[in-house]
């Protein structure tokens, strides 16, 4: 056993069993186990190819002809002599029988005229349904499937068939046969359509016409008719004599046409047709076909023909295809002799055959099925070897008459006088590989190879055939499918002649057959190929180096002549081509075995080889870009880098390289972070680190750590402080004092929630001296005396009055601010005018005498006098506006006071039979309430609604107020004086009537059915749940 299929055995266990079982097989090699293929033949018993099976039947007569057509056999039959009217009589009948019922048979009498006639032949029709019957007079009758009696054919009066050629039904198994042509052993040709039909007065032949006469006075043994298949029109009529077979191909007619179909189809061979001629006088020639297909229960187009000739088999293919009048359908005839037999002569009927003539003959697919007097053989048609030969058991006196073929079924049928035979074909092309083999046709044989054992020995008959006639890649690709030979054998074959491209072809192609068990095997086979493919393309690159150093040195050369330059030129280009294609192949070998390859092998036999670039691919088929990557930044090939980084998935990469390459390359490795939103900034601080200004071309708009972090804080949305802070620190970096502005956009743009440290910032833009950038931290810290006053150290008047303005909800403050503004301008800048100026800005915040105190003792007015005059105009409108004011109230007190009289004083008129809105009792039995509405209402009946209608706190309020204006009552009456005090005179209201005045608010506030308090309760039912008696009444 090899080293390979020990790895293989090792790996996993064969699957198939030990000896293979061949039974209906010839001897053929077996498989024994897996790379082994037995070289001794099978012995177990095998079935013929051909057999004589008796059919159990005994015909009540003696039989004279027979036929077949889609399992319905006839027989013609004869019966004993009987005498009748002084003359010696045999009855003639035939019996019609379904194979497929053998039970289900029929006898039919022919009634013929004259006595001493008989049944000479019998023509069926493919499909079983139409059959006609040839007497020796000449007498012919037609017998459709569907009858119980033949009926004679008038028109057919005389003449001898011998010969009839089917056509397709119109109605497949119908009442119409079709057109057919009838031969005749006068040399005639007939062009017939017969209709059954059960009329007694309407003849069976549709239309009978004369077509055509061979002339000669030769008979017409043979007939046939086909449609080419590409041609509706063109037809081939084959017709046989003893010695001749004519091809005649031409046009046909409408069938309704004044000459028929055939009519004018055989005028075009009145005058010498073509034929071949094979001497010899044999009164039973017959001509077959074999047809491969069946095309609505008819045969296809006939592939194969055999013509029973003296001398032998005549025999060939057919091919229809654009053949006119006058050529051959007929290919590759040939003429294949009898074999040889004991027997001399044979006799049939009164005429005498040659040596060695058979009866009749049969065709299959792949033998010629002989019939001679006493035995049957088989003859395989390619090898023209007799496969089959066996004798017919006769009894004494019986005889053998012929052999027919249902082509439809592909059966047959050999018939004595006394006997009927099936002759069963078994399983006839099982040694048809062995003979195609032997003919080196290896295709054809392989399509009949029945098991793995055949196959295998024509692939490896096929291999070694290639190898021995130079063809090695070929040879390999047979090699790799075959088991029987070794895989060392068949290496070392290849290594002996020097054929790597063979050898790699064959590895290639066994790699394909492998599992994907057969780890081991697959890994040392890849590896080989690897080293095959890298040797193969050192090979071509040195050719291609070779011719390109000759083609400069003939362009610096000026003997050389054109052609010659140009010939060097071409052959540079074909090896350029050589080259790609090789690297494409080795390429698409890595991408399909790419994960049976052993990577840290793979790439150790790549880089020895020095093929940097195959070895960068395969590394990026099998995923390992860290490989890449690292090898492109080695060679500072950023741009390279940065692609295969951008390529890939895994964020650890990024992470990984980006120090370096954002050191040499920042712009484009910001851009590849950018189109992966997924890293996160954090893990890229340390690259970020590595970024330096003085590393930025001339091309860079900005500072790219800050667009990174930009781009992560706007667009990605960032929050991370650790982020901020850092964005931060870079924005201070690249600020300064007279240009903080990038810095100040940044510190606004996260003025309303900063995600970075406000301390850490302070500190930073303090120690850089950034004062905007501090004023404005002060600010976002809440801390605006520390950012006024910072502004106001550098002069930035503007600036504090912003910040001034910003505590908005803190006016004390805000005041504060500007004060300390206005006390800047007066006392640092001197500037009592700006001082002025101020107090506008400040939105009436300061007057002029809170920045009085400011100035100087000695100062002149005029330089505020405007102020000071329009401050006390100011004031004065001010007072008169508080003038206005009181008058306005004083006249509104004294409405209310006149309203408040007046009120006391109004009343409501109530009729004396009004009822309570709520209990319906009479209003006036109790104490009650009434709203200017006109809805009254019991006091206690609008304090209980109130109650149900209020929600809880409220209730509870009502409720305890009742109870404490009863308590407050009852101590009110019993000692009235003790509670009004010692001043009988005193003008305070009792408790219990401030206790009343509460109540009522709470009561009487609104009228409970029109107020604002029914408007709310509309989700409220009408019917409450404990109001169930009122649903009841209401029950029908």
């Amino acid at each position: 056993m090899s080293l390979f299929e020990e790895f293989e055995n090792a790996e996993s266990a064969p699957n198939y069993s030990i000896v293979s079982k061949l039974q209906n097989n010839t001897s053929q090699p077996v498989l024994l186990e897996p790379g082994y293929v037995s070289t001794s033949l099978t012995t177990s018993q095998q079935l013929n190819i051909l057999t004589l099976d008796r059919v159990q039947f005994t015909f009540p007569g003696t039989i004279t002809s027979l036929v077949s057509g889609s399992n319905i056999v006839v027989v013609a039959l004869e019966g004993a002599p009987v005498v009748q009217a002084n003359a010696v009589v045999k009855s003639q009948r035939v019996m019609r029988i379904d194979v497929g019922q053998p039970d289900a048979f029929e006898e039919i009498e022919i009634p013929y005229k004259q006595k001493k006639d008989r049944i000479r032949k019998l023509f069926i029709d493919p499909t079983g349904t139409h059959l006609i019957i040839s007497s020796d007079l000449g007498e012919n009758y037609y017998l459709h499937a569907k009858w119980k009696k033949c009926r004679l054919l008038n028109r057919f009066k005389g003449i001898l068939i011998s010969a009839v050629a089917w056509g397709k039904s119109k109605g497949g198994a119908g009442d119409l046969s079709g057109i057919f042509l009838v031969g005749s052993l006068q040399g005639h040709i007939f062009e017939v359509e017969l209709q059954a039909t059960d009329d007694l007065f309407k003849r069976e032949e549709r239309y009978f016409r004369q077509v055509y006469t061979i002339g000669d006075d030769l008979p017409i043994l043979g007939l046939r008719y086909e449609k080419f298949p590409a041609h509706s029109r063109k037809h081939v009529v084959f017709i046989t004599t003893p010695e001749r077979l004519y091809q005649l191909v031409g046009l046909c007619s409408d069938p309704n046409s004044e000459y028929g179909m055939f009519g004018d189809f055989f005028r075009m061979y009145d005058v010498h047709p073509g034929y071949q001629e094979i001497p010899g006088k044999i009164e039973n020639s017959e001509l077959h076909f074999w047809s491969q297909y069946l095309e609505g229960g008819y045969p296809s187009i006939p592939k194969d023909f055999a013509w029973l000739t003296e001398p032998g088999i005549y025999y060939g293919s057919l091919s229809f295809g654009n053949q006119n009048a006058g050529d051959n359908v007929v290919e590759n005839a040939q003429l294949l002799p009898y074999p040889p037999s004991k027997q001399q002569a044979t006799t049939v009927g009164d005429g005498i055959i040659g040596v060695n003539v058979p009866i009749s003959i049969a065709l299959t697919q792949f033998h010629f099925i002989l019939l001679f007097s006493d035995r049957v053989k088989g003859i395989n048609a390619l090898s023209g070897e007799v496969v089959y030969e066996e004798e017919i058991p006769l009894k004494l006196g019986e005889k053998v008459v012929g052999m027919s073929c249902d082509a439809v079924k592909s059966t047959y049928w050999v018939y004595t006088t006394e006997t009927l035979f099936e002759l069963l074909v078994t399983d006839e092309d099982r040694d048809m590989w062995k003979l195609y083999l032997d003919r080196k046709s290896f295709d054809i044989a392989l399509s009949f190879a029945k098991n793995e054992a055949q196959r295998d020995k024509i692939l490896t008959t096929q291999a070694e055939y290639y190898f021995s006639q130079g063809r090695y890649i070929l040879s390999a690709s047979y090699y790799a499918q075959s088991v029987s030979l070794s895989f060392e054998d068949i290496v070392l074959k290849f290594i002996s002649k020097n054929e790597r491209e063979a050898l790699k072809e064959f590895l290639v192609k066994r790699l394909e057959k492998l599992k994907k068990v057969n780890v081991i095997q697959t890994i040392l086979i890849c590896t080989w190929l690897v080293e095959i493919y890298i040797q193969k393309l050192n090979t071509v690159k040195d050719e291609v180096d070779s011719a390109s150093a000759q083609v400069e040195a003939a362009k610096l050369s000026s003997d050389i002549l054109e052609e010659e330059m140009q010939d060097k030129i071409a052959k540079l280009r074909r090896l350029k081509e050589e080259e790609g294609f090789a690297k494409d192949e080795f390429r698409g070998f890595l991408e399909t075995y790419k994960d049976r390859l052993d990577r840290e092998t793979t790439y150790l036999l790549i880089s020895s080889h020095g093929r940097t670039e195959e070895m960068l691919y395969f590394a990026e088929l099998i995923g390992d870009f860290e490989k890449v990557v690292d090898f492109y930044i080695n060679e500072h090939k950023w741009t390279e880098a940065l692609s295969i980084i951008s390529k890939q998935n895994n964020l650890e990469l990024y992470y990984k390289f980006s120090p370096t390459l954002m050191e040499n390359a920042s712009v484009d490795t910001v851009n590849a972070w950018i189109k992966q939103p997924s890293l996160n900034p954090r893990s890229l601080i340390p690259a970020l680190l590595k970024y330096k200004i003085s590393n930025q071309s001339a091309a860079d708009e900005k500072n790219q750590a800050i667009r990174y972090l930009q781009y992560a804080c706007n667009k990605l949305g960032n929050q991370d402080p650790l982020i901020h802070n850092y964005l931060l620190s870079l924005y201070v970096a690249v600020s300064t004092p007279e240009n903080e502005d990038e810095l100040l956009r940044f510190l606004s743009e996260e003025k309303d929630d900063p995600h970075f440290d406000l301390q850490y910032a302070l500190r930073l833009c303090s120690q850089r001296g950034l004062m905007q950038s501090s004023v404005q931290i002060y600010s976002a810290m809440g801390l605006y005396e520390q950012a006024v006053k910072l502004a106001l150290k550098h002069n930035d008047l503007e600036l504090a009055r912003i910040n001034a303005d910003k505590p908005d909800d803190d006016e004390p403050l805000r005041k504060k601010l500007w004060l300390s503004i206005a006390r800047h301008v007066v006392e640092e800048k001197k500037d009592i005018k700006q001082a002025m100026e101020f107090l506008k800005f400040s939105n009436d915040l300061l007057k002029i005498e809170d920045v009085l105190p400011f100035f100087p003792d000695f100062v002149l007015i005029n330089d505020f006098k405007q102020e000071i005059c329009a401050a006390l105009e100011e004031y004065n409108l001010h007072i008169e506006e508080l003038k206005t004011e009181m008058d306005e109230a004083t006249t509104s007190a004294e409405s209310i006071r006149l309203d408040i009289r007046e009120l006391r004083n109004k009343y409501a008129t109530i009729s004396v039979l009004e009822k309570c809105r709520i209990c319906a009792l009479p209003l006036l039995t109790r104490q009650f309430f009434v709203f200017p509405c006109q809805h009254v209402f019991h006091a206690d009946c609008l304090i209980n609604q109130v109650i149900r209608d209020s929600n809880p706190r409220q209730a509870r309020k009502i409720t305890e107020l009742q109870s404490q204006i009863t308590k407050e009552l009852s101590i009110w009456k019993g000692n009235p004086a003790e509670v009004k005090g010692d001043d009988p005179f005193s003008k305070e209201k009792p408790k219990h009537e401030i206790l009343k005045e509460e109540l009522d608010e709470l009561v009487a506030g609104e009228c409970v059915l029109c107020g604002d308090t029914i408007i709310k309760m509309i989700e409220k039912p009408f019917i409450m749940h404990d109001e169930t008696e009122i649903v009841q009444s209401w029950i029908i």
